[in-house]
């Protein structure tokens, strides 16, 4: 898990891990922007689905899709469902 220092250990001052899910290519690889409290700290990544749910799950990041359209996709994706191979965002 990503190390978040915060005074006096205050659970409540942690930073808000976000990932936004970008897209899923054919090969079942998620490509996401990891946002580490604020957007000015954002890193694009690529993992494959199940280190993604890993990752996410570890970091105890807020998930959502870059498209609102897409986020029932998203939530089945993490979740563990069977993902559908979908592309969000303009690419």
């Amino acid at each position: 898990m990503l190390e978040t220092r915060t005074a006096g250990g205050d659970p409540a001052r942690r930073p808000k891990l976000q990932a936004v899910v970008t897209g899923v290519t054919d090969k079942q690889v998620v490509q996401f922007d990891f946002v580490y409290g604020d957007p000015d700290l954002t890193v694009e990544l690529v993992l494959p689905i199940p280190a993604f749910r890993d990752f996410c799950t570890e970091n105890r990041c807020l998930v959502t899709a870059a498209d609102p359209a897409e986020s029932a996709t998203v939530l089945r994706m993490v979740s563990g469902s069977a993902p559908n191979v979908f592309s969000v965002g303009a690419h």
